[in-house]
This record gives C-alpha cells, sequence and structure tokens, in this order.
C-alpha cells in the first residue's frame, strides 16, 4: 500500500511541477532599476535590447498613481533613446527605436509603453508601435490626458506569437506638446506548452495500472 501511494504521490506531484512550470508566465519589466540591457530567460534564452542612440532608463516613474493590473515594478519610467531624454522620439527629422533581439525564438504575448498621451482637448494622441519579426505590427494607443499627473501607461495583450526580434517605435500623430514620445516599459512572455507533462501523465496513469494488475494477480 506505502509503495503504492508512494508512487501515486511522486507521479502526480511531478506533473503538477511541470503544469505549474508551463503556467507561469512572465515578462521583462524595463521599469525596474535591476533590468539592463540584456537578460536571460528561464530555459536559457538570451535577450539583448539595441537602439538608434544610448538606452536610457535614468528617469524615475513620475506617474501620480501606480496602473492597477500590472505586474511591472513601475520603479523607472521605462527606456528611451538619448542621453538626456528617457523617451523614444518622433520628431520631423528622425523616428528613434529600440530593438529586443532573443538568441531563439521566444514567445510573446504583451507589450507595455508608459509617457503616452492624449492631447488635453482630445483632438489627436500619441501611439507605441511593435513590429515582430519586420512583419507582425501591433499598436499601443494612449488613453492618459497629458498634464493630468498619469504615467501614459499603455498595455496590450494579443494572441502568443514567436519573436527573435522586435523594433518599438512611436508614431508620430502626438499629444499637442513637443514631440511624439513614449518610453518601453515591458514585454509579457507567454507560457510554452511542454508536452513532457503530458507525456508523464500518460505513463504515470500507465504504472498505476499495472500495479492494480499486479494487485489482482
Amino acid at each position: 500500500m506505502f509503495g503504492k501511494f508512494s508512487i501515486t504521490g511522486a507521479v502526480f506531484a511531478a506533473v503538477i511541477g511541470l503544469t505549474m512550470t508551463v503556467a507561469n508566465a512572465a515578462v521583462i519589466d524595463f521599469t525596474s532599476a535591476s533590468t539592463g540591457a540584456t537578460g536571460t530567460l528561464q530555459g536559457g534564452t538570451t535577450w539583448t535590447m539595441t537602439a538608434s542612440g544610448p538606452l536610457n532608463n535614468s528617469q524615475l516613474y513620475d506617474g501620480n498613481a501606480v496602473p492597477s493590473g500590472s505586474t511591472l515594478s513601475f520603479e523607472r519610467d521605462g527606456y528611451g533613446v538619448g542621453l538626456r531624454d528617457d523617451e523614444i522620439t518622433t520628431s520631423t527629422k528622425s523616428q528613434e527605436w529600440i530593438e529586443v533581439s532573443f538568441s531563439a525564438p521566444t514567445l510573446v504575448n504583451a507589450f507595455y509603453f508608459l509617457d503616452l498621451f492624449v492631447a488635453r482637448d482630445g483632438s489627436n494622441l500619441e501611439v507605441g508601435e511593435a513590429m515582430v519579426n519586420g512583419s507582425s505590427v501591433y499598436q499601443l494607443s494612449a488613453t492618459d490626458i497629458a498634464g493630468s499627473g498619469a504615467g501614459g501607461f499603455a498595455s496590450l495583450i494579443f494572441k502568443p506569437i514567436y519573436a527573435t526580434v522586435i523594433r518599438f517605435t512611436v508614431l508620430s500623430s502626438n499629444d499637442n506638446f513637443g514631440f511624439a514620445d513614449g518610453a518601453l516599459a515591458g514585454i509579457g512572455l507567454a507560457p510554452v506548452p511542454l508536452p513532457a507533462a503530458g507525456l508523464m501523465l500518460m505513463g504515470g496513469l500507465a504504472g498505476l495500472g499495472a500495479l492494480r494488475r499486479r494487485k489482482r494477480g
């Protein structure tokens, strides 16, 4: 009896452990003070961030409140481009960009920006853009009103897509103040299904069946 239930417990504990690993999504949090320009994900995949100029995340988060429903830390305002600028800026002369490259295809399912605003009169707004693998385009529109004290947070959650490189820019539409700009706040990582979990469950059930047959014999 002891041996049977010990094996049963081990099988289901292993399956539950794998299932939890599959279910745990993550985020690359560019609002964290400890997130640099490179990192390693669970499983060993590495990511590297480059830009059209110097990367900058020196600005502390300056919103009057932390947006709810997000796992970002909001210690900083996210990443921008320029020695004196913490935002990705688009002007009449240039369009700055930040690229995040992965060493292996990685499932992503969300993008996050800060410092995207709607004009006070509602006539215009800032839009962040993410281009995945040079083709799939995702846009995040501002919802916070400029000058309201909010952080300009915008998020977009979508069906997971495998990414090897993502280029982040800001469109030319503006909040009618200065240039169109916004800061890269985060990338959501989707959980990857593990076939091994299903195989282990099948193997465990088969083992339990063999134990029952042996007991009957």
